[in-house]
């Protein structure tokens, strides 16, 4: 009797969409999981298309990726957007392929928010505050920044930037100071972004494929772990929604992006 050898499968996790808003950690995460508990799954393509999204979430997915990478090589294949947050995601892998027309980059920190204060004085409508310190309520709709106020957020922003700056240095293999000196929120297509050492190879989803089944030793065959998607995501997928949760993520208490 001959022994029937699997050779194994490589698990193909989406990343479509805005981090934090469409696509959040806990979603991601029980794919990353299943995926490395798996036997049968030898590599991982992570598929982004993605402009970054929130800090937090792209944090965490990075750094259940980077996990993940481990023990099973992780592929990042990017069709057509794989900036801020996204590229993040991608430089959890061991190799990072893009279309032609991608475009990658724009690496770098934004915090945004309107500032209300002169409609509210307008509309006749005072806000009052008591706080415990004088931060407590920086950042708030309600009023203009000090340059205390601005200082203290600069720095809090640039923080987070140390850290995806060593983050893109450590994967690429590239010198920390030269990664700064492209990391200034700049997008590029893929060849240029070849050219400057953020992507390894452009292609298309079967070359990612291929070079997944390489790392991971085994079969071309594919499973696709597509993450829940709630009703509301299903019922607005069009343009307008598309603007309403961009204006929403704006608005939003955790304003701090990587988009």
């Amino acid at each position: 009797m001959f022994k029937i050898f699997n050779k194994g499968k490589i698990a193909v996790i989406r990343i479509h969409g805005t981090i934090g808003s469409t696509i959040k950690h806990d979603q991601i995460l029980p794919l990353i999981i299943k995926a490395e508990k798996n036997k049968s799954i030898k590599s991982v393509i992570i598929d982004i298309n993605s402009p970054g999204g929130g800090v937090t979430d792209s944090d965490l997915i990075y750094s259940s990726l980077a996990s993940l990478n481990k023990s099973k090589p992780v592929i990042a294949y990017i069709q057509g957007l794989g900036a801020s947050g996204a590229y993040l995601l991608a430089c959890s892998s061991k190799h990072i392929i893009a279309t032609e027309a991608s475009i990658i980059g724009s690496i770098g920190v934004i915090s945004i928010r309107p500032v209300l204060e002169d409609l509210l004085n307008n509309l006749g409508v005072k806000v009052e505050v008591n706080k415990t310190g004088e931060f407590k309520d920086s950042g708030s709709v309600w009023r203009k920044q000090t340059k205390n106020d601005s200082k203290y957020l600069q720095e809090f922003i640039d923080d987070y930037y140390e850290r995806f700056l060593k983050i893109v240095s450590v994967n690429r293999n590239q010198d920390y100071k030269y990664i700064k000196t492209i990391a200034d929120g700049k997008i590029y297509w893929a060849p240029k972004a070849k050219e400057l050492g953020l992507i390894d190879n452009i292609g298309n989803f079967n070359y990612a494929i291929k070079i997944a089944a390489k790392e991971g030793n085994c079969s071309e065959k594919t499973v696709i772990y597509k993450p829940k998607v709630s009703l509301l995501n299903k019922l607005f997928k069009n343009a307008a929604s598309s603007t309403y949760e961009t204006l929403v993520d704006k608005l939003s208490v955790d304003n701090i992006r990587l988009i």
